[in-house]
Parts: C-alpha cells; structure tokens; sequence
C-alpha cells in the first residue's frame, strides 16, 4: 500500500480540494490518501465555518481514506507552525510515502530551493538587521519578510510569495529541518500540484472556487447562491452534506463568539493577556483599548488592523484569547515535552483500518481513536478537547440542539 499525505483545512471542502486529492494519488501513484486536517479552528484565525467532523466526513466522501486532527497549537499558529506541525505528524507515522500540496508556482524544484535558501539566511545577523530595519519602516512581519527576501535574492523571491506557495515553502522547510535532525528514518517525498481555479482570496464562486469564497455564501445565508452557484463549487455530496446543516450546525463565524471575547478582555489581567504566546505586544495594548466598549470580533479586527498587523495576525491573537490560559499553559508545556506526538483520528474508511492499525505498537506516534483514551496530562490535548467543546457550546447555543461533549465524540467511519 502506497500513501499521501495532504496537509488542509477544508474550510469547507470543495472542488478545487477534490481536483487536489484526486491529482495527489494520481502523481504519487498513492491508493490511500491521509489528511492531517485543523479541527474547529484554523490557520487565519479563525472558528471554521463547521465542525471538523463534518468537514472529515466531506473529505472522505470525496477521496480522502483516513483524516487526523492537527492539533490547535500548529492549527492557530503561523504558516511556518501550521506547516511544521503537519509535516511532522505525517512523518512521525513512518508509513507516509509522499506529501502533496497545492501551489501558484507548480514547481517543487523551486519551491525546495527557495525553502533551503531562506531557512539558511535567517538564521544570520544579515537577515535580523535587514527585518528590523524593514519592520521600522511600519511593515507588517509577512511583509517585511517578502521585502528583505526580495532584496536577497531578487525578484524570484518576490513572485514567490503568494499564499499556496509561502504554505509550499513552508513545508519544504519542515522537511529540511527533519531531515537535518535526524529525528524519522525515513521521511515523505514532496510533490506539488499547480493550483486551478480562483485564486485564494477571490470572492466569485467558480468551478474552482476559493475557500473565502464558499464561505462568504454560507456566512451572507444567500439561499439562492447556496442552491445555484454553490452547487456547481461542491462534490456533489458536500454540497448535500452543507445544505442538510445549514441552520442546524453551520456556518459559525468569528463574530459568534464576540460576547466571550467581551468577558475575557474585562477579566483577564493585563499579565495574562501579555503571556499570550507569538502574539505582538502592541496588538495587545490595542485590544486592551477594548475594554467595556461594545465588541464584535470582525469589527474591532478591522478597526485595529494596519500596515504593522495583518487581519490574520490579529485574529490569531484574539483566539488565542479566548483559548487562554489553556493555550498558554500547551504553549509553553511544548517547549519542555519529550514525548512521542499524538495524532488523533477523526474519520476513515473501513477500508483503511490496516493503516491505523499498523500504528498502534509505534514508537514514534501515538494514536488516538477515542478521545476518552487520549493522555489527560498532556496540556496540548487538553487544550484540543478545551477548543472542540467550546465550538460545540458556540454551535449549541446559535443553534438551539444538544451539546455533545467532545470525550463522547467517535470518528466518522465510512464503510
């Protein structure tokens, strides 16, 4: 058996993410695709647009064999965290044969090239001058980055930075590194497929829409679009999957969760809000700003936002926020544990149990198929039940239907 792996956030899943795993097993020569997916909140900063067990159960109906969680300290950190954190967990597995992503460029060759390049250089005294001196000029970090890069290796590097290839090099980064420590003896190959369709901003549905763009129909509740142009976006059992939800699970946004960042921002001390990990300190002292005025989370976002901070940088502050101080205490727990990674399991085909199976005497993953069986004095896992459980009141309080506690919760199984 021969495997790929995908790193995503199928937010939600839709064709453009089809085309990519269908092009995956086919480039790889693969018959058994393993997704290592963001649970209920993602990369930009955001709570996903529906639960993770439903996106789970959209990607296997539409080509995925197994799906994994990707913990919420790589989910909710930088596209370099995001990246490392996913190569890694693939890799930890031992049975990987190749990863695939999707990228502008389409040229894995490049992609690797520049990802040795830029890891080497920012490690020098050169590099750090050149970003503080861009980063005082008021440049956003993503931006002065892309600039001192651009002076560096001229306008190759420039080109390169758009956001399906800064995600590429990033894994080609974490491949690099794991490579350099020896820590797996055996490491996946990285393919790349060039994107089709929107690209990843764009807001006009297509046949190969953006993500953004699925989301603004399910978050604007356009029942004509949901009905019409959506249908033409999605495999035809995820847009059945998203309409029969609709109202009853989905979508969530950011702003649903306005009232809680509202208590935590009047309770929390101003130590506990500085001890947020990654998270600029002068995003901070503008949060604090915010204290006993009215809040809702896209607005005061917005607001904040300029050229030193990006809307995502400001997002991922403020839901670290509110993952606080159980996103502190993982964070900084990280730094020190030594053990083997976990990897949870949230939906597979039954066809696919070989595959986890051969996973459960390894040394160098441990996976968990019941939550319950997860190591409860392990702050990053409590810190994944914490998130899941707060979506879950979130959608259970927007929605009107049960709360189902996250301890409770099995995968999605497919026969």
């Amino acid at each position: 058996m021969k495997t790929v792996g995908i790193i995503a956030e199928f937010n939600p899943f839709h064709n453009g993410h089809k085309y990519l795993t269908d092009k995956a097993k086919e480039l790889t020569g693969a018959d058994t695709a393993v997704v290592i997916m963001s649970g209920d909140f993602v990369q930009r900063g955001a709570p996903a647009v529906c639960n993770k067990y439903l996106r789970a159960e959209m990607a296997l109906k539409s080509g995925a064999d197994i799906v994994f969680e990707l913990p919420v300290l790589y989910s909710l950190g930088s596209a370099e965290q995001f990246a490392y954190g996913g190569v890694k967990l693939l890799s930890s597995t031992l049975n990987i044969d190749a990863i695939c992503f999707g990228s502008e460029c389409g040229d894995i060759g490049e992609l690797m090239d520049f990802a040795v390049k830029t890891d080497e250089f920012s490690s020098t005294e050169e590099f750090k001058s050149m970003m503080a001196s861009a980063v005082k000029q008021g440049l956003s970090y993503p931006s002065a980055f892309e600039k001192v890069m651009s002076e560096k290796f001229g306008s190759s590097g420039s080109s390169l930075y758009s956001p399906n290839n800064i995600l590429g090099i990033e894994y080609c980064k974490a491949v690099y590194r794991l490579k350099k420590s020896g820590i797996y003896p055996k490491l996946p190959e990285l393919f790349t497929i060039k994107r089709e369709g929107s690209e990843y901003h764009d807001t006009d549905l297509s046949s190969y829409p953006s993500a953004t763009a699925v989301r603004n129909v399910l978050l604007q509740g356009d029942n004509a679009g949901l009905s019409d142009a959506l249908s033409k976006a999605l495999p035809e059992d995820v847009y059945k999957l998203i309409t029969d939800n609709t109202g009853k699970s989905l979508p969530i946004s950011e702003d649903d969760f306005s009232d809680m960042l509202y208590l935590r921002l009047n309770s929390a001390s101003d130590e506990e809000l500085y001890a947020i990990p990654d998270t600029n300190k002068d995003i901070i002292n503008k949060l604090i700003k915010y204290r006993g005025r009215h809040i809702v989370i896209s607005e005061l976002i917005s607001e904040i936002k300029n050229k030193s901070f990006t809307y995502a940088a400001i997002s991922r502050a403020v839901f670290k926020l509110l993952l606080s101080p159980a996103y502190t205490r993982a964070y900084a727990s990280a730094i020190y544990n030594t053990k083997v990674p976990y990897i949870r399991v949230l939906g597979f085909r039954s066809s696919s149990s070989e595959f986890l199976k051969s996973l459960r005497y390894s040394e160098t993953c441990s996976i968990i198929t019941k939550p319950a069986d997860g190591d409860m004095d392990d702050p990053s896992y409590l810190l994944d039940i914490y998130a899941a459980n707060l979506y879950a009141q979130i959608c259970a309080n927007k929605y009107k239907t049960g709360f189902t506690d996250e301890l409770k919760t099995g995968p999605v199984i497919l026969l």
